[in-house]
C-alpha cells in the first residue's frame, strides 16, 4: 500500500477546483508503471473527456492462461467519499461475490479500508486493493468450476 500515491486534492467528481483528475490519472500511471518494472502488469484503464466513466481491461493468468475481462465503473457523485463499484459485466450471475450488472462485491473487505482512509485512496487503490484480490479469489474458483473458460486466441 505504501508504494501507492495518496489522493492529496479533496475534490470529487466534477470538481474542477479540485485537481482530481489529473492526480488519479498520475497515480494509476505510477501504479501500471510499478506493476510493469515488476512484471505484474494485469490491468489497462482509460476514462470518458469528463473523467466520470472508466472502462478498460483486466487479466488473470491461471495455469499460464491468460484470462481477459472488460471492466467499467463510474465515478459516484459522493467520489472520493464513495467508492466506485466495479462491474465485469461478462462475468454477471456467475458468483455470489457480484451484484446485478456485474459488480463485484467490494463491502466486506474493501469498502470498510476505503472507508477509514478517505480522502487519500483513489483509483489506483481501488484497482489494487479491490479487483486486484477479488480476482486473485474468484477468478480460480470460477475456473475450477468450469464456469468460465479460457477463450483461444
Amino acid at each position: 500500500m505504501a508504494a501507492l500515491a495518496s489522493r492529496r486534492e479533496h475534490g470529487g467528481r466534477g470538481d474542477p477546483a479540485g485537481g482530481g483528475g489529473k492526480e488519479e490519472y498520475q497515480a494509476l500511471i505510477k501504479y501500471v508503471e510499478n506493476n510493469k518494472s515488476a512484471d505484474n502488469d494485469w490491468f489497462r484503464l482509460e476514462s470518458n473527456k469528463e473523467g466520470t466513466r472508466w472502462f478498460g481491461k483486466c487479466w488473470y493468468i491461471h495455469d499460464l492462461l491468460k484470462y481477459e475481462f472488460a471492466i467499467e465503473f463510474d465515478i459516484p457523485v459522493t467520489y472520493p467519499s464513495t467508492a466506485p463499484e466495479i462491474a465485469i459485466p461478462e462475468l454477471d450471475g456467475k458468483t455470489a461475490k457480484m451484484y446485478r450488472g456485474g459488480k463485484i462485491c467490494l463491502t466486506d473487505h474493501f469498502k470498510p479500508l476505503w472507508a477509514r482512509n478517505v480522502p487519500k485512496f483513489g483509483l489506483a487503490h481501488l484497482m489494487a486493493l479491490g479487483l486486484g484480490p477479488w480476482l486473485a479469489v474468484e477468478i480460480p474458483d470460477l475456473i475450477a468450476k468450469g464456469l468460465i473458460e479460457h477463450k483461444e486466441k
